[in-house]
């Protein structure tokens, strides 16, 4: 009886040592590596088209002088000028709603810095006039008017950027500008009207294609996938425009006046990135 115990007791022994290691692997829990998941990173890199709307004003004078091509009046004007019959300057202060078209490319050199060009087409309201009568004791009072105004620019610039967060870029900006700019002249003897030969009247404008430079400074955020918004803030110096107009009463007596056209600007716009966006790192 004891012997048939002990044989039944090693069959289950010698069935469990054979059970266990074909069986223990599928018992034991399975065990993956965890994935490591990778922040997405903006990009700026490419090209990108987009609107503007601005504010554009300048307080700069306009300077006036005259002189006569005959010497037998070169002392009486002299003495009308002294007598502060014209004013030297005058400050059309121009000021108006610009608005228009940029494009561009973005270099994203490393991950905080960024590089680019940028050209801009502006269309312009910009205009100012400003009149001042004098009435000079002895000599008769006179009514002196300029005017000035902008009647498009564009600009070709360079961006230097750092980019504070992945979506949040602030720029300097610099470069070559362009417009078309125009000015006027007028004055009239308000005492005795505009006499052949006796009083001084004048009238006439100028027009043409400027060049000058530009500097300046913005912000741009990335606001949803390959779209972005700016601020920003130029400086466009178009230069001089300069004009001599003869009196249309004495011809000999010619008055000349330079106008600048230092313009400070404010404009935000929205950019359209063909291709900018996330880019997930694979590994």
């Amino acid at each position: 009886m004891k012997s048939i115990k002990k044989l039944a007791l090693a069959g289950v022994v010698a069935a469990g040592a054979a059970w266990g290691p074909a069986h223990a692997a599928d018992l034991a829990p399975t065990y993956k590596a965890p994935v490591k998941a990778f922040a997405p990173v903006q990009t700026w890199d490419g090209f990108y088209v987009g609107g503007n709307v601005g504010y554009d004003w300048s307080t700069s004078s306009t300077g006036i002088s005259a002189l006569s091509t005959d010497p037998a009046l070169a002392a009486p004007l002299a003495a009308f000028i002294a007598a502060g019959s014209f004013p030297t300057s005058l400050s059309p202060s121009a000021k108006g709603v610009i608005g228009g078209i940029q494009a561009g490319y973005n270099w994203q050199v490393a991950p905080q810095w960024l590089v680019g060009l940028e050209a801009d087409f502006q269309g312009s309201d910009v205009k100012g006039s400003t009149t001042q009568a004098l009435a000079p004791v002895g000599f008769d009072a006179t009514s002196t008017t300029v005017t000035k105004g902008i009647d498009w620019f564009g600009t070709v610039r360079g961006r230097v950027g750092v980019l504070v967060a992945p979506q949040w870029l602030l720029y300097g900006t610099g470069g070559f500008a362009y417009g078309r700019t125009k000015s006027s002249f007028s004055t009239t003897d308000v005492t005795s009207g505009c006499a052949v030969g006796g009083t001084i009247c004048a009238s006439g404008a100028s027009s043409g294609t400027s060049t000058g430079w530009t500097a300046g400074a913005g912000t741009e955020v990335m606001f949803a996938p390959n779209w972005s918004f700016k601020a920003e803030y130029l400086y466009v110096d178009l230069g001089r425009r300069t004009l001599n107009v003869a009196s249309s009463t004495i011809p000999a007596i010619v008055f000349t006046t330079s106008t600048p056209f230092r313009e400070q600007i404010a404009r935000v716009g929205i950019n359209y990135h063909f291709s900018a966006g996330p880019v997930v790192a694979r590994y």
